[in-house]
């Protein structure tokens, strides 16, 4: 392209001009260079501080349109567009804002951030061209910037930016110029004279420059809440000196005070701790940023309030990410009271399985909160280890629920009734200390109705409580574990446990669950191995290859890698059923291993259902499949396909459930409402 036409009289402009002490430059030693260049950049601030009340203005234009999503570009040629490079490349790391909110457009690409490219600058249209791309609307912020207020890129690209109604500025250093002559909205005009060497505009232009992009973005910043007292809260940690400075913010904004901390349950200390200036305090600060997923802010907001990261965070965004005013919400709230939105809405479901307890609060309209945390298998896991589950599961679950409640921390709430459905209950000796714990944290009781406590598979039976077209279910759970249960209506649609088939885990049962699936696969690779010391030109198949690829590991070390490896044996062979269902299930030559080892699980299940069908009759029974086993369609085909080979009847409907708390504490919420 052709460069624009020009006849300007460039020996003109203020920053083409000659100092008055030009001609004896070359004649001074260094310190006298030295002093005479520093004498001009002094020159500087008070260009600068001239221009205050329009970039003040131009601050004010600018942030609602940041906070709305709009974008800042700044444009530039040559060294003006090195500077706004430079500004933005720094906001994301500094402010932890999104790096495609700031962008810089500099002629001849990026190319000429590295290396001058001083022909590209004289082309009008390639600056309009390239804001063209970039789709402009009036959310977005173009900054033009141009020491000579005439480079030809810059004046195509603002343009554009006018004629999209975007908010417009120039930055130049001569006065009149083509920028303003523009009609851009905020005309940036810091007269820093000509220069310690005529022309070259790096210096007192591009000075000038730097400190205005920089007093635009950062006072951005502190308006938008990025900051907080001076300090720089947003800031993302990724260096060790980043890290430090995290700590070290973390300290300052508790100025000195004892902060709460992330205990080893995951929830927050229930009282503020003093945390010395050592190693170890160090360690504590850092394990709180990384609970809090690296962010100092969010780890600030949870150490002077003692609120979970997650209730934290809605607590910031209610506040626009602005810290001041989530201080002042938590110190002007007074303590809130349990919520509640009325005497008996919230209802409570535990699903304690193998692997987590899932924990919904429901009202008869809607689940209004679900928390999870760790495994409640009473055969894996000790009675504390489940209590301890139990309540940040739900803690989480409560949370959740803030946004009825505003600022402040969501106490427990009330509960009507409460249902605990754990696996391996059926087989457990200490129901009575649990139940007993449970009625003291929930504030139930059994002898009432408002706490029940019950196998997990039993929950299921409340996706049939309320509906006329079947009169039992029987459900089949595979995950980590399997078991089946079968249940009938009783009165007042109370869901009666009437039979139940496996659920002796792992080491004795659990036939058709992932563990049983990941035993086979490794059973039949260890054969395969074994087959090779009679027939030496015996091959691993596929399959045998991918499981080994899997365990990381050779031949001869297999059972190294189950038993000696660092995670725990029941948890990898578990693991295993992932790579079978994802050969066997496979839309394209489906792996025969595979698929045998998965349709004779699936038998297996088939096995624990038949003797459930002598006191429920399919044809009047609902069967429910539940499990991450069963949230497999494939999985799900495979057990209805067995079934039909047992020339049975066909069930009369068959329900897939992925959130067996959720459908059990609707349930309950709406029994509450049919009762009142």
């Amino acid at each position: 392209m052709a460069p624009s036409e020009n006849v300007e009289r460039l020996d003109l402009l203020q920053t083409e001009a000659r100092t008055s002490t030009a001609d004896k430059i070359d004649l001074l030693d260094t310190l006298g260079l030295c002093e005479e260049f520093n004498k001009e950049e002094s020159r500087v601030g008070g260009a600068v501080a001239c221009c205050l009340p329009t970039i003040a203005s131009l601050i004010d234009d600018l942030a609602p349109r940041l906070e709305a999503g709009g974008r800042l570009i700044y444009v530039g040629a040559g060294n003006s567009g090195r500077v706004g490079f430079m500004d933005c490349s720094e906001l994301p790391v500094t402010f932890s804002v999104d790096p495609r909110q700031f962008l810089t457009v500099v002629a001849g690409g990026t190319e000429a951030i590295i290396q001058a490219q001083e022909g590209a600058e004289d082309v009008e249209s390639d600056g309009a061209l390239r804001m063209e791309a970039l789709q402009l609307n009036e959310k977005d912020t173009v900054i033009g910037i141009s020491a000579s207020g005439r480079t030809p890129f810059v004046l195509g690209a603002l343009q554009v930016a006018l004629k999209h109604d975007a908010l417009t500025a120039g930055i130049t250093n001569t006065h009149p110029s083509r920028i303003g002559k523009l009609g851009v909205k905020h005309l940036i005009c810091p007269l820093v004279g000509p220069e310690f060497l005529t022309g070259s505009t790096r210096l007192k232009a591009g000075s000038a420059a730097k400190q205005i992009l920089n007093m635009i973005s950062t006072c951005s910043m502190v308006k938008l809440g990025k900051t907080y007292k001076g300090l720089m809260i947003d800031v993302r940690v990724n260096n060790w000196k980043l890290k430090a400075r995290g700590r070290r913010i973390v300290r300052q904004v508790c100025n000195g005070a004892p902060m709460h901390i992330i205990e080893k349950n995951g929830l927050p200390s229930s009282q503020a701790v003093d945390i010395p200036e050592t190693a170890k305090g160090d360690a504590i600060i850092d394990s709180l940023i990384q609970e809090c997923q690296g962010s100092v802010k969010l780890a600030c907001a949870v150490a002077i309030s003692g609120f979970p990261p997650d209730v934290s965070k809605q607590m910031l965004d209610s506040a626009g990410g602005n810290f001041h005013v989530f201080v002042q919400a938590i110190r002007m709230k007074p303590p809130p009271s349990p919520v509640s939105l009325g005497e008996s809405d919230y209802c409570l479901c535990v699903d304690g399985g193998g692997t987590n307890c899932t924990v919904s609060i429901a009202t008869e309209s809607m689940v209004v909160g679900q928390g999870v945390a760790g495994p409640c298998n009473f055969n894996s896991v000790t009675l504390d280890e489940i209590m301890d589950q139990i309540k940040m599961a739900t803690k989480r679950a409560s949370s959740t629920i803030l946004e009825r409640q505003g600022f402040g921390y969501p106490n427990l709430p009330s509960f009507s009734k409460v249902w605990v459905g754990l696996a391996g209950l059926y087989h457990a000796d200490q129901v009575a200390t649990l139940t007993r714990r449970l009625e003291e944290l929930f504030d139930v009781s059994i002898k009432d109705g408002t706490l029940r406590l019950t196998s997990d598979g039993i929950l299921l039976g409340s996706c049939i409580a309320m509906d006329d077209s079947v009169e039992c279910a029987i459900s089949v759970i595979a995950g980590t574990g399997s078991v089946a249960t079968a249940f009938k209506k009783g009165p007042s649609n109370k869901i009666v446990q009437v039979g139940r088939t496996g659920g002796w885990g792992y080491l004795i049962g659990d036939q058709g669950s992932a563990f049983d699936i990941g035993k086979r696969a490794l059973q039949l690779v260890l054969s395969s191995v074994e087959q090779r010391q009679f027939q030496p030109s015996h091959e691993l198949t596929e399959f045998e290859r991918v499981i080994l690829e899997e365990l990381n590991s050779n031949e001869a070390g297999v059972l190294t890698q189950i038993y000696h490896s660092d995670a725990k044996p029941k948890e990898k062979i578990s693991d295993m059923a992932k790579i079978v269902t994802k050969l066997g299930f496979r839309e394209r030559d489906p792996d025969p291993q595979a698929l045998g080892i998965l349709t004779s699980a699936a038998g297996t299940l088939v096995q624990q259902i038949k003797p459930l069908t002598e006191i429920c009759d399919p044809r009047k029974c609902a069967l429910i499949l539940s499990g991450a086993l069963m949230n497999i369609p494939d999985y799900q085909n495979l057990i209805l396909q067995e079934w039909d080979k047992q020339q049975k009847s066909p069930f009369k409907k068959v329900l897939v459930v992925n959130d067996a708390s959720g459908y059990a504490a609707q349930f309950l919420a709406r029994q509450n409402m049919t009762t009142n």
